[in-house]
């Protein structure tokens, strides 16, 4: 138990699981939605910006080694040199994409969830006629 307690504190390693409890849209005030839509949103666009980063550098790096191994003679040793970019590009641009493509699909739905939410804000009542004043009249 001691040592497990040391590696904690050594590592730094805490138990505080209250960040990863979820947020549900329903029980949050307006203020607090709108807040939540623009994360959701930021987090949607910092997906596609990811995603279309990475696969423009993936082609961006294939590009330029097909273009420098088509102008390569074969006589000197600079073969492998020529793969360089692609190698760059593809270990850093396929990453970069697919971790992209969560996080867009994830802002995507909190953003959904939150419009649905703040349409229960602007529900009618029952005896409303429609937008503006409505005149009821009983007998």
């Amino acid at each position: 138990m001691k040592k497990v307690v040391m590696m904690l504190l050594i590592f730094g390693i805490t138990l505080d699981l209250t960040a990863q409890c979820r947020i549900n849209p329903d029980t949050l005030n307006i203020d607090q939605l709108n807040v939540y839509k623009d994360k959701a949103v930021k987090l949607r666009t910092s997906g596609l910006i990811l995603t279309a980063t990475g696969v423009s550098l993936a082609l961006t790096g294939w590009m330029i080694s097909s273009i420098w191994a088509g102008n390569y003679n074969h006589e000197r040793v600079e073969g492998y040199v020529t793969l360089t970019p692609m190698v760059f590009g593809i270990t850093v641009g396929i990453p970069a994409a697919i971790a992209g493509i969560p996080l867009y699909y994830l802002g995507n739905s909190r953003n959904t969830k939150a419009e649905l939410a703040l349409k229960n804000f602007d529900m009618k009542t029952d005896n409303s006629t429609g937008i503006g004043l409505g005149i009821i009249f009983r007998f």
